[in-house]
Order: C-alpha cells, then structure tokens, then sequence
C-alpha cells in the first residue's frame, strides 16, 4: 500500500541506498531499502529473504534495477532478493511501483516468488521460466492487475520440441482451464476466458478419446450466489445448435479459485453426467491461440447470427435468429427473432439503423412498448441484453425477449 509523504514529489527525485541486514548468526537475512529525496529519507522498506545467505554468498544481494515494470511509463524499482536453489531461474525479487496519482511508490502484490523476471515492454507482459523436471520448461505469462501481478496462462514444453507456440492472441484476458472426467470415464478439457466485468465467459470444450477430437466452443455467464460462482455454458455446434450443458460451481473467494463441483447434461435427452477428478490450471492447450472474447471489429459484423437448442415441451429445436445490413459506416440495420420460449420479434426503422460504439450498439424504441437491447460483438458470437424494464416485455410473448447468445453461421 502506498504511503503518501507530505510533500509532493515526483519520480525524478528519489534515490536510493540498500543496507544489508544480518541475522543472530551473522548471515544475511534482510534487505533494508531507504527512498530519499531532496537527501532527505521519504519512507524505508525491509524485505526478508527466503533463507539467510553468509556475507561472502550476498554479493549482489539487494540489487536494485530501475525499469518500467508495469508499463506505465514510469521506472519502477525491482530489488534482487537472492536464489532460491534448483533451476537457476529460481531467484526472488521484490517490487516497488510509482504510482503517478498518489506521487509516492506503492509495494507490488504477487511479485515475489514468480522467479526470475522478464519483461516484455512491448507487448506488456511479464514471464518467467521454470523448471517441470529435467526434460520440460513451464513459461509462465503475467500481467498486471493494478498493483497485483496476475498469473494469465502457462505452457509447459519439452526441451527438445521445436514448435514455437505464439500465445499473444490469447493473452488479453487469464485463461482457466479445468481437466475432469464424466461420470468418472470420459476425459474432457474445459478451457474458458471472462470478460473484466464476469458478464461473458467464452472458450472451449475438448474430448480427447472422441473419434475426431477437436475443440468445440462454450459461451455462457458467470453468477455469484453466496460464497459460491455458478458457471453455465452451453456447447455450441458451428450452425448454433446447442449440443451441451456446462454448470460449474467455485469458490467465491477471488484468491482462491477452486471447483466445487459441475456436470454435463444432454439437452435432447436430458442425461446428466457429473464431473469428477477436477484438477484446475492456467495451462494453455496448443491450440487455444486466439481469445473468443476480443472486440468483433465493426466492420467484420456478419450478416446472420443464430442459436437452437431442445425444446422439452415442443419436442423440436427452438432458438433465435438475427441478422444484419450495413448502412454506411458502424451502422446496421438488423431484424431479430427470439422464439425459445415464446415469440419475441423486432427490427431497426428504416431510417434509424443502430449505430456502433467499437464493438456494442444500445437500440431503444423496438417496438411501441419501448423495448431496448444491447449487442455486444465477439469474433463468433453476438451476446444480445435487454437495457430496458420489465414493462417493455409487454409487447412479446409472456417470458420472451432478445436476449441469448447468437453464434455467427454466415460471415
């Protein structure tokens, strides 16, 4: 946390001093470091190694680098806290950060115990590389999260493999990822991404032991009830046929994302199968390269988005269907019909095309009862909310609206 000095500063005042502190039995154990400005002392830290290190081993012990470490355009303070033993990337370091607004450092969170650093100044990005036994590295890529150092996704790889993975396109948001069982039998690889806001959550499903395995793509929400995050995603099919249920359900506790329980259910024949032997990672699979939750670019909107899925009562596939025109630049015209439950149908007047703010458009007056949606556009889906009360439903059949996810079928 930072700590604000009476007077205000800037960060080309400050300089610094180390001192080495020993413990009882003459070791090194501790890192003092004085902030001075003006000659004057601002604030002082101390920084505990991992183990005490004899004075002859401490030689570069309490190194201080000065880098922009979280890309903000001003240096930062990286302080070399010694090794730890094993892979020689196994080094500790401590982080102080200038924070413009407060005009003081602050102390990073999560920055100690990565290992040894790499800074990525052009593409923003942190990584460390570690050891997984003789024959396997494990990179690991971090971004931040205001002063906190958050884990976005691993990769673990054999020395001896050539094939370069390029994981840039997938790292704008952290990647979970979750290896279970159905029923205790049937292995699957949940791989998803959520929005900042945990309005989205997008990925894959994979079936390794299927006869043609290949990634099939979820899209659903995330809704926190008590102590507890329930997931739904449905398996959507390339033509937005939904072929299955995804519920997970975690802890609650932002440090501690941790899976309670989950199933898959069959949304034709109702058949449910739980989820056993859940184990959770950031491990990236090979061929998750290209997030699903990027800002759809105006002008790549497709002319027809679409969903089905099994209608228990009707006994047929019911879904929703909407499509697009351009009408000059981040304008469309649209016309939508949402019939999973009742019929809920409207399109844009012929002289007010919806108008686009990057990848969202908001759409009020549908209809007489004022019926108001958003659109939020993603490479292969649109997520459609209505913006508006429960009165502006009036006009649809009882429980019907716009809202669903729309799997792009025609580009």
């Amino acid at each position: 946390m930072g700590v604000q000095a009476q007077n205000r500063y800037e960060r080309k005042d400050f300089t610094f001093k180390t001192t080495k502190v020993k413990d009882a039995n003459g070791e090194i154990s501790h890192v003092k470091l004085g902030t001075y400005a003006g000659g004057k002392l601002v604030k002082e830290y101390s920084f505990e190694l991992t183990a005490p290190v004899s004075e002859g081993m401490a030689e570069t012990i309490g190194h201080i680098s000065e880098e922009d470490i979280n890309f903000d355009g001003y240096p930062d303070l990286d302080i070399y806290l010694g090794y730890f033993g094993g892979f020689a990337n196994n080094t500790c370091h401590e982080a102080l950060l200038w924070d413009q607004k407060q005009h003081c450092f602050v102390e990073a969170e999560d920055y100690n115990g990565i290992g040894e650093p790499m800074i990525d100044s052009e593409k923003k990005y942190i990584t460390t590389v570690l050891s997984d036994g003789p024959d396997k590295r494990v990179t690991t890529y971090y971004r931040w999260n205001g002063n906190k150092l958050q884990e976005y996704l691993t990769n673990t790889w054999a020395i001896e493999d050539d094939d370069y993975v390029n994981f840039d396109g997938v790292l704008n948001l952290p990647c979970y990822r979750f290896d279970a069982k159905l029923d205790g039998r049937i292995p699957v690889n949940i791989v998803f991404q959520k929005t900042a806001d945990d309005d989205i959550v997008a990925g894959y499903i994979y079936y390794p032991r299927a006869k043609n395995p290949a990634p099939i793509m979820i899209v659903g929400s995330v809704t926190p009830y008590g102590d507890k995050l329930n997931y739904n995603l449905n398996e959507y099919q390339a033509d937005g046929i939904v072929s299955g249920i995804i519920h997970l359900e975690m802890s609650a506790n932002a440090d501690y994302f941790s899976p309670k329980e989950g199933s898959w259910t069959n949304p034709k024949t109702r058949k449910e199968m739980k989820l056993t032997d859940i184990q959770y990672s950031h491990e990236a699979p090979k061929w998750f390269t290209q997030s699903l939750l990027k800002p759809e670019d105006p002008g790549n909107i497709g002319r027809e988005y679409s969903f089905q899925i099994w209608n228990q009562g009707a006994q047929d596939l019911m879904g929703g269907h909407i499509t697009f025109r351009a009408a000059g630049k981040n304008k469309v015209h649209f016309e939508c019909g949402n019939v999973r439950h009742n019929i809920a149908e409207g399109s844009s007047d012929d002289g007010r095309p919806a108008v686009l703010n990057g990848n969202i458009f908001e759409y009020r007056e549908v209809n007489e009862c004022h019926y108001g949606f958003r659109a939020t556009f993603f490479p292969r889906f649109v997520v459609l909310s209505t913006i508006t009360d429960y009165k502006s439903l009036d006009c649809f059949g009882m429980g019907a609206a716009f809202d669903g996810v729309y799997i792009k079928v025609k580009q």
